[in-house]
């Protein structure tokens, strides 16, 4: 599907209805276009081919997704590929990431992504009552459109944030199997996330060196302050990615540590029993002991000592205080 906005000092903001209307605004360098298309069709692909003839690599890298965000530059156009992030539930579930791929050029901005995207799709209706986006040219709407991406970022951190605290919580209350899947998931979601963030740091900060026919200088301020809420986010990844770590270390003590109070008791049980076994042991012999012929009188001695072993040893552990 194909929309399209285009401004023009003269005219204002007029939405074209028709592709074939896209050739004869394009031409006119006053004009400023951005075109949203999701889930292309082969007219589409046509469009990008024998209108704006786009690189077949750069087309290829827009209709067949799962590339790492990147910049290329074509000499005429840039070629982008950011990603949204999506956390779908606080309580399970993994990370997202839906690609957005951007062709950006002197009178022309195209967005391609094969999902609708929250952040694409506020913007463009944000865009048909509010000119102001696209009155400062193509370099200005490509930042608004990446900072919306970008901004879209701070609630999934923020959901990552309250799920790493509920852990810690669960850590201390007593760690079990569940939690460890959780803090490893959690470590799984935090990697991911920072492995788009990385590079559209090093996106970001091209773009606000970025001096070109459709990037001016005086937009690459913008760019600048998007590039510093990448580089918190990538701050607050590697800081939660140091506390899951910790966290990991503390299930493992709560972990060692029950295993050390079980070891212990069962020590303690094995090591109070251990005389009174010797002893069954001893009268168990197939050898006649003295005792034997006291009768009634031989059972009680024989329960009379292992009554004092046991008190023997619990008195030992006692004052070595290993009980």
């Amino acid at each position: 599907m194909l929309n399209v906005l285009c401004y023009n000092k003269e005219i204002g903001l007029k939405k074209i209805a028709t592709p074939k209307s896209v050739v004869r605004y394009l031409k006119n360098q006053r004009n400023l276009l951005w075109l949203d298309i999701t889930n292309p069709s082969e007219d589409d692909i046509d469009l990008m081919v024998d209108t704006f003839k786009f690189h077949q690599l750069a087309i290829e890298d827009a209709i067949f997704p799962q590339n790492q965000p990147k910049i290329d530059d074509y000499e005429d156009y840039l070629f982008i590929v950011v990603h949204e992030l999506n956390y779908p539930s606080r309580q399970a579930g993994d990370v997202k990431s839906q690609e957005l791929n951007i062709f950006v050029g002197k009178n022309f901005v195209l967005t391609i992504h094969n999902d609708p995207l929250p952040s694409i799709s506020k913007l463009f209706q944000r865009a048909q009552t509010k000119p102001s986006y696209m009155q400062q040219g193509a370099g200005f709407l490509l930042h608004a459109i990446i900072d919306n991406v970008v901004d879209n970022y701070f609630p999934v951190v923020d959901q990552l944030e309250n799920r790493i605290e509920e852990l810690e919580d669960q850590v201390l209350a007593g760690a079990d199997q569940t939690v460890l899947e959780k803090i490893v998931d959690l470590k799984k979601n935090v990697l991911t996330i920072r492995n788009f963030i990385v590079p559209q740091r090093k996106i970001l900060g091209r773009l606000c060196r970025a001096n070109t026919l459709f990037i001016k200088r005086a937009t690459s301020a913008y760019f600048r302050d998007v590039y510093d809420h990448v580089v918190r986010v990538s701050e607050m990844l590697d800081t939660y990615r140091d506390v899951l770590n910790s966290t990991m270390d503390a299930y493992l003590s709560v972990v060692s540590q029950r295993m050390n109070e079980i070891i212990k008791t069962l020590t303690i049980i094995t090591t109070i029993m251990m005389p009174l076994t010797v002893i069954t042991s001893f009268y168990g012999m197939n050898v006649k002991m003295p005792e034997f012929a006291w009768g009634m009188k031989g059972y009680l001695f024989v329960l009379g000592l292992m009554l004092l072993a046991f008190l023997g040893m619990f008195i030992f552990l006692k004052r070595k205080k290993w009980i």
